[in-house]
């Protein structure tokens, strides 16, 4: 049953809703109604009628390109090649399109884009916000959801999912809110509505700008490119966040449905931020340059860690200083700002206690006075230090030495100190790594002559310079 709506019901606003992708529309739509009027952009739900009408308009214009284009690789192809992603089967894109005039095609767009002054409202609430919805909707109008023709999913008399013209709009505009590539949609989500009005607006506007495509596959084929899209944007945020930040990888196309979502929790997502703007931006670039290799910038497999093994971070900077330790038969220049950098990782994102920094750092210098004046002493703690067996046995054998020698009381190595090396479940190793970092900073503190000079691995860090942030093909 449809009635005629009060002019109440059919004004035409947005709400945000508990749903990733209505939400991420919703500010994608916010960009667009700002940017044709070069006005600064606001909050969804602060939209009138006329400048979600004006977005809209903006969205049916870019679509009309796709009229005259023969297929997705020609000009105007860009949003016929991003339509079988997002709206299979649908009036731009149906199966005997080959076959149709410009004309009708055209026709078939402004049938299914069109927003009329007034519309016949369901006597249905919209599945996401509550509002009078104005349609059955589907796959082809929203990402990942089933086809309006299974029935059986639905309740009986319902021909899909019931939408509101807010909503249906903000589904709309998910793409403009997503890095496509390699067959995959990205988008960026987050509670933080500040911040996800800062990622999205970005990623709109390059979307905006790369309407005159005649390929959507324009993403960089470097791995954990999307991953490094995301650090990048927390990096150049400067408000403090609030919530996490998810990283949702989809298609709705109809040879494969498909999502992953992977996440960075707030205290992860708050770090990155601040690493950019704070006291450890200089180790910061040592991170990068510690997760380099010949075929990737360290960027990239830093990014890769601080989503899925955020455990790893640490490590990389204890396998690079160890490295170049050997090698050089020098510390690392890089090594005070690198170990700082560390253990704030450690105590604010995977919650290291002050206590447990406290200790870790103390029997570090204890260590670095036993091995900083003499070289042997030294290469022996870093041949000891890559098993939890040998340097167990270098801890007991140093503590039974300094004992015998020394008059203190004080033990070499604590009780407290030998739990949280050895003991302390799946910790432990994260204890030990940070023990090694403390040690390379307070003999890099010790000892001047022995330590290297950063620059002399300038062509290396030109590299991570020069390829770091470059995750676009534009």
């Amino acid at each position: 049953m449809t009635t005629t709506p009060s002019p109440e019901e059919s004004t035409l606003s947005i709400r945000l809703t508990a749903h990733p992708m209505q939400r991420a529309g919703a500010f994608a739509l916010a960009l667009l109604a700002a940017e044709g009027r070069l006005r600064a952009m606001k909050h969804p739900e602060e939209l009138t009628p006329e400048e979600i009408r004006f977005a809209n308009d903006v969205m049916t214009a870019d679509l009309e390109a796709t009229v005259d284009a023969a297929d997705s690789e020609q000009p105007g192809g860009f949003w016929l090649s991003i339509s079988y992603m997002f709206w299979p089967n649908c009036p731009i894109n149906p199966t005997n399109r080959k076959k149709l005039r410009r004309e009708e095609l055209r026709d078939k767009l402004h049938q299914w884009r069109d927003l009329p002054d007034t519309e016949t409202l369901l006597e249905a609430p919209c599945v996401l916000c509550g509002r009078r919805a104005c349609g059955w909707y589907g796959k082809v109008d929203i990402p990942l959801a089933a086809s309006a023709s299974y029935r059986n999913t639905t309740v009986p008399g319902h021909e899909g999912l019931a939408l509101c013209r807010g909503c249906l709009l903000s589904f709309y505009a998910v793409p403009y809110a997503c890095e496509i590539g390699g067959g995959r949609a990205a988008l960026v989500h987050t509670w933080d509505d500040r911040f996800l009005a800062y990622v999205t607006g970005r990623q709109a506007r390059r979307m905006l700008g790369k309407a005159s495509l005649t390929s959507a596959a324009t993403s960089s084929s470097l791995p954990n490119s999307r991953q490094c899209r995301v650090v990048e944007a927390l990096r150049g945020y400067e408000e403090d966040l609030t919530d996490g930040v998810e990283l949702l990888v989809f298609t709705n196309s109809n040879k494969e449905q498909e999502l992953t979502v992977q996440s960075l929790e707030q205290p992860l997502a708050e770090w990155i931020r601040e690493s950019a703007h704070g006291p450890h931006t200089v180790g910061w670039n040592y991170l990068c340059r510690a997760h380099h290799t010949e075929k990737t910038p360290g960027i990239f497999r830093l990014a890769g860690n601080l989503f899925d093994k955020p455990h790893h971070v640490v490590s990389s900077a204890v396998s690079y200083t160890s490295r170049i330790t050997e090698e050089t038969e020098r510390v690392p220049g890089e090594i005070l700002a690198l170990a700082e950098t560390c253990f704030s990782y450690a105590s604010k994102v995977l919650m290291l206690s002050e206590t447990e920094s406290h200790e870790i750092r103390k029997l570090a210098h204890k260590i670095a006075e036993e091995v900083s004046g003499d070289l042997s002493e030294l290469k022996k703690y870093l041949q000891a230090q890559k098993q939890p067996k040998t340097l167990r046995e270098w801890l007991h054998r140093k503590a039974v030495d300094t004992t015998l020698r020394s008059r203190t009381r004080e033990p070499f190595v604590t009780e407290q100190q030998w739990l949280l090396l050895f003991d302390s479940e799946e910790r432990n190793y994260l204890h030990r790594d940070l023990l090694f970092l403390g040690v390379l900073a307070k003999v890099h503190e010790l000892s001047p002559a022995w330590r290297d000079d950063p620059n002399a691995r300038q062509e290396l860090e030109e590299v991570i310079d020069s390829n770091g942030t470059d995750v676009d093909e534009e």
